[in-house]
């Protein structure tokens, strides 16, 4: 998870995460967990994925009709990014931010 946060690899910190969520024992039983501790970004970015997972609510992957697109996963923002024609590359926060600067500009449009 480290390496993907310092590489700016979206979907490998995502897939990092869905380890940890799966397996926070044996996490926390590994050898890198203390280089782990150290950040505490990622150390809050962990906790903030073991409490969604704890409500029992998943990432959405659905259509148009969930529009949390901070809750989406990597692979679903890039799909809809790649459906409305825009640029794919970045960080989620990047991808999410084009989305909904395209969701914004499209109202505008019709308004």
């Amino acid at each position: 998870i480290l390496f993907a946060d310092a590489t700016n690899c979206a979907l490998l910190k995502e897939a990092a995460m869905d380890v940890f969520v799966g397996d926070i024992e044996g996490v926390i039983a590994s050898k890198g967990y203390d280089q782990v501790k150290e950040s505490p970004s990622i150390m809050a970015e962990m906790m903030a994925a073991m409490a969604s997972a704890n409500k029992k609510r998943p990432a959405s992957n659905s259509g148009d009709s969930a529009k949390d697109y901070k809750r989406m996963r990597v692979v679903t923002l890039r799909e809809k990014l790649e459906a409305k024609g825009l640029d794919i590359d970045g960080s989620k926060e990047m991808l999410v931010s084009r989305l909904k600067e395209a969701e914004k500009n499209v109202v505008e449009v019709k308004g």
